[in-house]
């Protein structure tokens, strides 16, 4: 009996350590104590506590700061819905964007109430200067009228103020007041709120280029030393302690970054819930900082036989994960799961190609891969070298040209020959590409661009002023095709980033991530992908 009551107790105090620290938790944030939020609080303390485990069996050893419950450091918001927010209450235009700022306020409060250190807002980004000028001026206006009524809050909490963006357009009194909040709340340090205002991802990384080739030119920076470190202390973000997110939400339901935080999103995790930004609560922000399951566009229900040929994209990129997983759960070894994915591939390309898609990239191996076991990174090797050689005629009888794109300094001999015959091979075919981006980074791809046009700029072969997109885009790896820009990104087995692919490219790429792993990624699947991006519009960061 006493062994029953003891049993019975240890229990109710293990389930009273989890509940009431989410009474706690839900009260602070007014959100809804459900079960269905219970299961989600419980799931991400356990989710840090295996964080924890993880990490603390590499270094051998717990820091103060790593017995702290975790969250995201920084979190990025791409605020989307507000005019849609007010169509569908028949409200004007302005009184939706009033509704988004309010929230704006509210959803910074509460991440920081929740000891997220950098919290970064995409209020207006560069491209929507092309909206009705009345739509603008009402926004421009808004904005000094929140950073003015704010103020006195942002001092009282001890919350940094940053803005940042290309400032050429706008008025000199919203100016003005950016600079009295950025100087009165410059020395505080737990709290910060970047806003992005007349903010594009490819103009940052641009202006960056820009001030990297003025310093070489000067002498004060040698071309060889721009590294990743480099790069980032010249992007508007190096006001923060923490520069690249470790969350990106964006709602209303679109899935694209829409040339947002382009170089500090290679490795953020993205979350695309379908609520419109001023309904964006408290409820919904804790299921983003707790779901694992997606949203996927993949889930809808009676996928439409048909698709449009004329709505196809025309270059579509492919995250492959999950061969490792696939493996692991058919009870095969890791290589046959890698050659049961390199199968896939050449059905999904052929697929596509016979679909009217001109463009096909694969990120078959990043630079971080690596890091892999030694066995397992020789087995991929060995693998390409195969289904290269033994592919040749495959791509010559079906006219695809193939490229090989990435750093390839530490790629074996003989499969750098292999890739030299089958580009060259098939370098005449026009129509189908088929693009395998090896030891790529997405960075790196960047800096490789910015350290050409600094090298030229140095050699008096162009000017600072002549940097634009489109001369930066002749520098990067993907100049090899005539759509360097994918129209659709697809990742498969559940994982919602980019991992450092083609960070420049997917400035306005639709994203869609699938819970399938790679392997059985078939044709359904593909149809199911090119139904969603079908289904979308794509506004390139406009909206006239």
């Amino acid at each position: 009996m006493e062994q029953m009551v003891y049993i019975v107790s240890v229990v109710f105090t293990c389930l009273a350590l989890l509940i009431i620290p989410v009474i706690i938790v839900t009260r602070r944030l007014s959100v809804r104590l459900s079960f269905k939020n219970i299961l989600r609080f419980i799931k991400l303390v356990a989710s840090q506590l295996d964080d924890e485990e993880e990490n603390n069996e590499k270094s051998g050893t717990i820091g103060e700061e790593d017995k702290r419950r975790r969250l995201p450091k920084h979190v990025a918001i791409i605020l989307d819905g507000n005019r849609r927010w007010a169509e569908k209450r028949g409200l004007g235009t302005s009184e939706g964007h009033q509704a988004g700022a309010r929230r704006l306020i509210e959803n910074a409060k509460d991440c920081f109430a929740m000891g997220i250190n950098t919290v970064s807002l995409f209020a207006f980004s560069t491209e929507n200067w092309a909206r009705p000028e009345d739509e603008v001026n009402g926004l421009m206006a808004l904005f000094e009228k929140h950073l003015r009524s704010e103020m006195a809050f942002f001092r009282s909490d001890k919350i940094k103020i940053s803005v940042i963006g290309n400032r050429t357009k706008i008025s000199q009194s919203l100016l003005g007041l950016i600079t009295e909040a950025e100087e009165a709340t410059k020395n505080y340090e737990e709290k910060h709120l970047i806003i992005a205002i007349d903010y594009s991802g490819r103009f940052d990384i641009l202006q960056a280029c820009k001030s990297l080739a003025e310093k070489a030119k000067n002498g004060l920076i040698q071309v060889e030393d721009i590294d990743e470190d480099v790069m980032e202390k010249e992007l508007m973000t190096n006001c923060s302690e923490f520069p690249n997110p470790d969350l990106l939400i964006r709602t209303s339901g679109e899935q694209r970054i829409s040339n947002f935080f382009l170089w500090q999103s290679a490795y953020t995790e993205l979350y695309f819930p379908n609520v419109l930004w001023p309904d964006f609560g408290e409820s919904e922000y804790l299921e983003a900082l707790t779901c694992d399951e997606g949203t996927y566009v993949a889930g809808e229900e009676g996928t439409p036989k048909g698709l449009l040929r004329e709505l196809m994209p025309r270059h579509v990129a492919v995250i492959m994960d999950g061969n490792r997983r696939w493996a692991e759960r058919a009870g095969l070894l890791t290589s046959q799961g890698h050659e049961a994915g390199a199968k896939r591939l050449i059905e999904f390309s052929e697929l596509c190609f016979k679909l009217g898609i001109e463009t096909v990239s694969a990120f078959a191996f990043s630079t971080e891969n690596w890091g892999r076991h030694k066995i397992e990174v020789k087995c991929l090797m060995s693998l390409f070298q195969r289904y290269l050689k033994s592919k040749i005629q495959f791509f010559q009888r079906y006219e695809i040209r193939v490229s090989v794109i990435g750093n390839l300094e530490k790629i074996p001999e003989s499969l750098l020959g292999t890739i030299k015959e089958t580009e060259q091979a098939t370098k005449r075919y026009k129509k189908k590409h088929l693009i395998l981006a090896i030891d790529y980074s997405g960075r790196s791809d960047i800096l490789h661009a910015c350290k050409s046009i600094v090298k030229k700029s140095q050699q008096g072969l162009i000017r600072g002023e002549d940097v634009d997109e489109t001369l930066f885009e002749r520098e990067l790896l993907t100049k090899c095709t005539e759509f360097p820009s994918p129209d659709l990104l697809i990742r498969t087995s559940g994982e919602q980033r980019i991992s450092n692919f083609l960070l420049w490219q997917l400035a306005y790429t639709e994203l869609f991530f699938s819970p399938v792993l790679w392997p059985d990624f078939d044709k359904d699947r593909v149809i199911e992908a090119l139904v969603s991006y079908q289904r979308r519009e794509r506004r390139f960061g406009c909206r006239i």
